[in-house]
């Protein structure tokens, strides 16, 4: 252990130290465990938790021996942030002059020391200027002058409006109802969280679709920028240049306004194939239900569906160890498909059709609207149209990035062996470009999701449409707003779930 040269690097890290220290212990033990970043990490988890939780009581006794004042919410939060964060400080102050005996480094020049010291100032003005806002807003809520007072109860109220879209909020759900947590008050038919549910259904209903018809347009777009025939690129790069530069409300107000002025009236429907009506007030079609005998078919389906996907992976392992070609698609299929013509089978033989359909009809009497059937209205078509050709435009535009990112090397070799130009692009340029594609693609399908608020524009009862009306008759802003937030939040939350499990797995694996 010597001393450091001049010519060394002003600040020492963790691998300067290592040249100097003897080598690791290789035990498990109690302290070596605590060592550990994550046990660490943890430990201070649990003790700031516990400050935080016992600060009531610890906040009494300071004030009752004069330390501390109750007239400014600021000190207080100062007083919390020093009792949280001095055990870490002097944690990092030991360990600073523990490098200093051993090592002879100066606390100013050890990285390790300065980067911790930082992050325990930034804890201590953090937790300070956090439980000041906190204890303010808190304190304008039970202010009665204010009109900010906080009553969750609310969503326990009947909601005077009727929603017109999505399932009926006014019947109630007995299998939810029984459910502990969230009670039986809340979950009543007609309540304010009942109505919310069903802007939530509308909000996922558009969502879901959004995202589907987004990526596959998306997709084709970004291909056809690339596309060796004239008529195809450029019609895609105008495509793409339109939607992806022009302001998603003007073409929500577009869309909307060529759908109810354009499309003729019920009565004048335009009837495509299976029984499909396209007109003013939206898209009739028929409905589908179940019948008595679905339920043996949709089991026998859902086993074809797991094998399937159980023999997908077991024949791209077999691929990996033997080289033998895969033929996944055929496995899965022939896997699902049997099992479904078996259920089939079954219900026939039971007496009927697993499922049944209902198409829309129009009565004399019944001038202004179709009866039966399923619908969609002009709202809801209006509103993801408009997110499917703008979030596409943005799709189509990383698509092709990624396309490019590929090397030229890999599309030669490829047809050098002999592929075609679609087994090339499934094969060789999609899987490689998908590592590009998937971080970008993520971005913005977080940005259909939250550009579906824009729902209340065209009046369709979205969920924030929902909650806008229920701030309106309650008063309660506040409590509908932090609602709204934490299901978008969690809505977004769960979309970066799946694509980073989709994002891991599509990563380069090396043996």
């Amino acid at each position: 252990m010597g001393v450091i040269r001049p010519d060394d690097d002003y600040f020492v890290n963790t691998a300067d130290l290592s040249l100097r220290r003897p080598p690791p212990d290789q035990r498990t033990g109690l302290r070596e465990l605590l060592r550990q970043d994550l046990s660490q990490r943890i430990l201070g988890g649990v003790f700031i938790f516990l400050v935080i939780l016992l600060w009531p009581s610890i906040r009494q006794q300071l004030v009752e021996v004069n330390l501390l004042s109750t007239d400014s919410n600021f000190s207080e939060g100062v007083a919390l942030g020093l009792l949280v964060s001095v055990p870490f400080a002097l944690l990092v102050f030991f360990s600073g002059i523990r490098d200093n005996i051993r090592h002879r480094i100066p606390f100013y020049r050890n990285i390790i020391f300065v980067r911790d010291i930082i992050q325990v100032i930034f804890l201590l003005l953090f937790i300070s200027v956090a439980y000041m806002l906190i204890m303010n807003l808190q304190d304008n809520f039970r202010d009665e002058s204010t009109g900010l007072r906080i009553n969750f109860g609310v969503l326990t109220r009947e909601f005077g409006v009727e929603v017109s879209q999505g399932p009926r909020y006014t019947e109630d759900i007995e299998w939810m109802r029984n459910i502990p947590i969230i009670g039986e008050d809340y979950l009543r038919g007609g309540t304010y969280t009942r109505a919310l549910m069903t802007g939530l259904y509308n909000t996922l209903q558009v969502v879901i679709i959004g995202l589907i018809f987004a990526t596959i347009l998306g997709i084709f777009v970004g291909i056809g920028l690339l596309s060796g025939n004239w008529l195809v690129q450029n019609v895609s790069m105008v495509y793409v240049e339109i939607f992806r530069n022009t302001p998603l409300l003007v073409q929500l107000f577009l869309i909307y306004g060529v759908w109810t002025r354009i499309l003729p009236g019920v009565r004048q429907s335009i009837e495509l194939p299976a029984s499909i009506y396209l007109n003013n007030r939206g898209l009739n079609y028929p409905a589908v239900s179940a019948t008595d005998t679905f339920t043996p078919f949709f089991a026998l389906s859902l086993i074809g569906f797991v094998l399937g996907i159980f023999l997908w992976v077991r024949r791209l392992r077999i691929q990996e160890e033997t080289g033998q070609p895969a033929n996944t698609l055929t496995y899965f299929s022939a896997s699902f498909f049997g099992f479904m013509f078996v259920g089939l089978i079954i219900a026939l033989v039971l007496g009927d059709l697993p499922l049944q359909t209902e198409s829309p009809e129009t009565l004399e009497e019944l001038r202004f609207n179709f009866e039966r059937g399923a619908s969609l209205t002009s709202e809801f078509m209006s509103l993801t149209v408009t997110l499917i050709l703008y979030t596409s435009a943005f799709i189509a535009d990383i698509v092709r990035a990624g396309i490019l990112s590929v090397p030229k090397g890999q599309i030669e070799a490829a047809r050098a062996s002999g592929l075609t130009g679609s087994q090339t692009l499934r094969l060789v340029i999609l899987p490689q470009a998908l590592r590009l594609i998937i971080p970008p693609l993520t971005n913005q399908y977080l940005n259909l999701s939250k550009n579906s608020s824009l729902a209340i524009a065209v009046g369709y009862v979205d969920l924030f449409n929902v909650s806008n009306i229920a701030t309106n008759q309650s008063g309660q802003a506040v409590v509908f707003f932090a609602v709204v937030l934490l299901i978008y939040l969690a809505l977004s939350l769960l979309i970066s779930l799946f694509m980073n499990i989709f994002n891991r797995s599509m990563q380069l694996q090396t043996r």
